[in-house]
């Protein structure tokens, strides 16, 4: 079967928080942050919600895949942070977009490697003939879960979207993947249970924030990376040579320079957009993608590895060849 990536699309909310506007409200600075995360700025929501990110994201990859919404036949969002707990993202997003009311539609929620996820769970519907053309999403509105009295973590994430259509027509081609669940470290990203005071944007506070072990969780994504590109090797008999762009989900610089060094590899070969918009979660991987797209280095016969990882703890990788247009 074929797997064709028809479009791509991302949205980032308008306000910019740099880090000397995160110093403002949490002792820290910008050399700090920038050192440790190699990122700049980040986006936060002011009046949106995460249904109203991912249905921007959607505009933008349906009108790159020149398709019309009421050809989408699946609605697949990758997110953990619902607008609500129900209805769910993926049918906000189908009523937003004027999808026909036959579309199948629902959340998934694998962290920051829900886009992975998504689009493993797109690749099996496309077996079935009902479904010929599905909307793969990523979006989060990571701010109303933060507590930015933590400069630990509240210095790191960002709200985005990102989007791909992806399609049985066309001949771009699935070549490997793969989903694993780490079991032997637990408890470093965590949500307690405490009250949030987000003084950022509008949304009522929830009873959980964002905790994470940085140390344990950095040690964890370069260990889960660098053990799915050596089955990727292993199972497909292409290294990291045969590859032409490498998209991790988007933690932390000093992760991607890591993974580049030790597989002695150009870094530019290693896409990064974290610099200005942080750690975006589910979003960060298609938000690359789009980026890619944008900037025409995402090119017909390349191939591309897409790899996440997040709490859970999860990691999973997607292989894409990209071996021409949509038809």
């Amino acid at each position: 079967m074929n797997f064709n990536l028809l479009g791509l699309g991302a949205y980032l909310p308008a306000s910019v928080f740099t880090n000397d506007d995160m110093a403002k409200i949490v002792d820290t600075n910008h050399e700090w942050i920038h050192s440790r995360s190699g990122i700049a700025s980040r986006r936060f929501v002011t009046d949106e919600n995460t249904h109203d990110l991912a249905i921007h994201a959607a505009q933008s990859a349906l009108k790159d895949a020149t398709l019309d919404a009421t050809q989408i036949d699946a609605i697949l969002v990758a997110t953990f942070t619902p607008t609500a707990i129900t209805p769910s993202v993926a049918c906000m997003v189908a009523d937003g977009l004027g999808c026909r009311e036959d579309v199948l539609a629902f959340d998934l929620n694998g962290a920051c490697t829900g886009f992975i996820y998504g689009l493993e769970t797109a690749y099996g519907l496309l077996h079935n003939p009902s479904y010929k053309n599905i909307l793969v999403i990523g979006a989060e509105v990571i701010s109303k879960v933060l507590d930015f009295s933590d400069r630990r973590t509240c210095i790191l994430f960002g709200d985005g979207a990102g989007a791909a259509v992806v399609s049985s027509t066309g001949n771009g081609q699935k070549i490997w993947s793969k989903a694993y669940r780490k079991q032997d470290v637990k408890n470093t990203l965590y949500a307690p249970g405490n009250t949030v005071n987000n003084p950022l944007v509008s949304h009522p506070s929830l009873p959980q924030v964002v905790s994470m072990d940085g140390t344990s969780v950095f040690q964890f994504a370069c260990e889960a990376i660098l053990e799915t590109i050596r089955q990727f090797s292993a199972e497909t008999g292409l290294t990291l040579e045969d590859i032409d762009h490498v998209v991790l989900h988007q933690a932390n610089q000093r992760i991607i320079n890591n993974i580049a060094k030790t597989h002695k590899q150009n870094n530019a070969k290693f896409v990064s957009v974290i610099e200005e918009m942080g750690n975006t979660s589910a979003a960060s991987i298609a938000i690359a993608m789009t980026r890619l797209k944008e900037e025409n280095r995402l090119l017909p016969g390349q191939t591309v590895l897409m790899i996440g990882f997040g709490a859970g703890l999860t990691y999973g990788a997607f292989a894409l060849r990209i071996e021409g247009g949509q038809e």
